[in-house]
């Protein structure tokens, strides 16, 4: 099985020019969790899944939506500004 919530978790790291180390430091102060370097790299390489709170932790801190995070969509914009779009295009 494809490892998309890796990829994507790892190309978003990237394209903020975060280590794995900065990411876990700055997610652990914004949502008082306890993360690490090892807990990313795992999650990277798809060796583990973290459980939804932490996907939905994860897009928020990038600002994309869950459903881009585990690959449903390959829009990577909040899912409110996905729903308003849909909302404004309906009228």
């Amino acid at each position: 099985m494809e490892n998309i919530f890796g990829m994507r978790l790892k190309e978003l790291r990237e394209q903020k020019d975060l280590t794995m180390e900065m990411l876990a430091a700055d997610m652990n102060r914004r949502y008082g969790l306890k993360l690490n370097k090892g807990t990313i790299s795992r999650w990277e390489s798809g060796a583990t899944d973290p459980a939804i709170s932490y996907v939905a932790k994860v897009a928020d801190y990038f600002n994309v939506s869950v459903d881009y995070c585990i690959g449903l969509t390959d829009v990577s914009v909040p899912a409110r500004l996905l729903a308003y779009s849909r909302k404004m295009s309906e009228k």
